[in-house]
């Protein structure tokens, strides 16, 4: 029955408040410097199958984890509220695992920090796994950052306009009550390229930022801005698997390196020492003497000696230092 009373003083609730400043924009995820998410917001990350999508999420979840970013971005939950929630919806409890494992190794961790929680939700219905992530943040109220993967199974069609839109007003609910940023996980169609149906067009309508993973024929992954609300945008990620280095690293597109290995580091564009650099601390944030050496031969593909003289000439530029225990970290300071 419509009760007038009732939704008046619902209105009222919502009402301009004169003479209130709202706190400042938290941003807790970002690319390349530019805002992606920002609390009481939630971001869409979408893609095939197989596209790489778990491999950036991944790799974003594990920025949040420690101090570094990762090929330019960084998760940063408040300092208050530390705690990371990951959702996996889709995964066997083989490939759970093996993406828990991936987040330890890129946050260089030996076991997953306690303010860190995850859950695999792959045998639950719909209205349970949504009524569990609200449970959650009831009781974590120490919670910044949720991540989702995959949303499709928040509901039972895709295609059905009303339970779509009632998706995304839990969605906005949820990230609006619990100050919280949610990043969802989405597949799209392999003819359009779109997210799917019904619910893949009204999450994108309502998102502040989506971004787009595509696998490229030649085997790399690349993430892109599809469309950002609060900002101009990023230059799209490219990485690769490196055997060598057992590990995803971004390529370059500012230039072709391979033919680099006969010159000489100090013939190197600032560009090069950065993409090196940028490599080399992407897999932790500090190393010993003899780690920094190692990786510098591995990434730069020199020998021993001449990656003892790298380093060097590194510390002397100003691109790394070393701190009171003898360890070596990134300071990146201009020439």
């Amino acid at each position: 029955m419509y009760e007038p009373k009732h939704y008046f003083d619902q209105l009222q609730k919502n009402a301009y408040r004169r003479g209130y400043d709202p706190p400042q924009e938290q941003i807790l995820l970002s690319i390349q410097g530019q805002n992606i998410g920002s609390m009481q917001n939630y971001i869409i990350i979408s893609g095939l199958p197989k596209s790489g999508k778990s491999t950036f999420t991944t790799s974003i979840v594990a920025t949040g984890l420690n101090t570094f970013n990762i090929w330019g971005m960084k998760l940063q939950c408040l300092p208050d509220r530390p705690n990371i929630c990951y959702i996996d919806t889709e995964s066997s409890e083989f490939d759970y695992y093996k993406h828990m494992a991936r987040i330890k190794g890129i946050a260089n961790l030996h076991e997953l920090p306690l303010f860190f929680d995850s859950f695999c939700l792959r045998k639950e219905e719909p209205e349970s796994i949504k009524n569990m992530v609200s449970a959650y943040l009831s009781f974590t109220p120490k919670c910044s950052i949720i991540v989702i993967d995959g949303l499709l199974d928040i509901c039972i069609n895709y295609n059905d306009e009303i339970e779509c839109r009632k998706v995304v007003t839990w969605l906005k609910e949820i990230c609006t009550i619990n100050n919280i940023l949610l990043i969802g996980i989405l597949h799209t169609g392999k003819n359009e390229g779109k997210t799917l149906g019904h619910l893949g067009s009204n999450t994108d309508r309502w998102a502040q930022s989506t971004l787009s993973v595509k696998k490229t024929d030649t085997g790399t992954f690349i993430l892109e801005p599809k469309f950002l609300r609060s900002s101009a945008g990023f230059k799209p990620i490219e990485i690769e698997y490196s055997t060598q280095q057992n590990q995803f690293v971004e390529i370059s597109n500012n230039e072709n390196f391979a033919d680099k290995k006969n010159k000489h580091f100090t013939d190197y564009t600032t560009d090069q020492h950065d993409l090196i650099c940028n490599n080399i601390f992407n897999i932790a944030a500090v190393f010993t003497y003899e780690n920094l050496v190692y990786q510098i031969s591995v990434i730069d593909k020199r020998g021993i000696n001449q990656s003892k003289t790298y380093l060097k000439f590194l510390k002397e530029k100003n691109y790394i230092n070393k701190d009171k225990n003898n360890m070596y970290y990134d300071i990146r300071k201009p020439f």
